[in-house]
């Protein structure tokens, strides 16, 4: 399995088989993936500092795929947007205008079915 090192909020964020996993909106998930990357991001955030304000994951629907949503700390970070083999989509807001990086600029508009699934309560 790979490990990518992607620093999420300031603190590098560890993401085993991130990179054995890219897949398009027509394809089948690959049999690699996690069962539920969302499981793996929750113990990776409870590793890290607390954040002010408190990290979140929310899972979204979006381009018909499960995504999850990884927000909180300075919101001038970047908020990153994960597909469920843990592959970064896009900053879907953050930076310095608030943007993201412009990878997935109808994210807001589109995504559906949010769900808060894990909040830092710590």
């Amino acid at each position: 399995m790979t490990r990518l090192r992607l620093y999420l909020v300031g603190w590098p964020l560890l993401l085993w088989g991130a990179t054995a996993c890219s897949v398009t909106a027509d394809e089948v998930l690959p049999q690699d993936c996690p069962g539920n990357f969302s499981l793996t991001l929750i113990e990776q955030l409870k590793q890290q500092p607390k954040q002010t304000p408190a990290a979140e994951i929310t899972q979204y629907t979006y381009q018909g795929r499960t995504v999850y949503l990884v927000t909180g700390g300075d919101p001038s970070n970047p908020s990153y947007l994960f597909n469920n083999c843990g592959t970064v989509v896009c900053a879907a807001a953050g930076g310095p205008k608030n943007a993201g990086d412009g990878r997935c600029s109808d994210f807001a508009a589109t995504a559906t079915n949010p769900t808060l699934i894990w909040r830092d309560q710590r």
